[in-house]
């Protein structure tokens, strides 16, 4: 019995000096081997990462832009774009079997439909989906667009 308590104590001491000397190893904060991070740094490494997962989204702003349309013109939006219609006589673009959405009617259009005033529509694809004016017409986009 006197041996197992002698074991013990032995595997004790063995772990308290392994612990000592590793912690003895460590380095000193700030040297050339642990240095200290400014918070210039770490501001330039967030704007960094900031502007790579932008590229990767497709935008780097979350502001809306307002475009004028005259009767006739019509912009094509990208996938994930978002556009409020605020006026009337205006359509959706359409160029597959699959429609625009519009979340605020909670439906589906399709080609060549009306779309109300002030509804929120998505596009889901890049595959030429668009509006249509029909008299001036004022939008509000959110995403990437090209005005035709």
């Amino acid at each position: 019995m006197k041996k197992i308590y002698g074991l013990i104590l032995v595997f004790v001491v063995m772990l308290a000096v392994i612990g000592i000397v590793y912690a003895d190893s460590t380095q000193d904060p700030g040297s050339q081997q642990d240095p200290i991070v400014t918070k210039s740094y770490v501001d330039s490494k967030y704007d960094d990462l900031k502007s790579y997962i932008d590229s990767k989204v497709g935008t780097s702003s979350s502001n809306y832009d307002i475009v004028e349309l005259k009767p006739g013109e019509s912009i094509t939006l990208y996938q994930g774009s978002e556009a409020i219609v605020r006026t009337d006589n205006t359509s959706t673009i359409v160029t597959s079997t699959d429609g625009v959405s519009d979340l605020t009617g909670g439906k589906d259009l399709k080609n060549n439909a009306l779309i109300p005033a002030n509804h929120l529509l998505l596009f889901p694809r890049s595959d030429g989906r668009g509006i249509k004016a029909k008299a001036d017409t004022i939008i509000v986009v959110m995403g990437k667009y090209t005005k035709n």
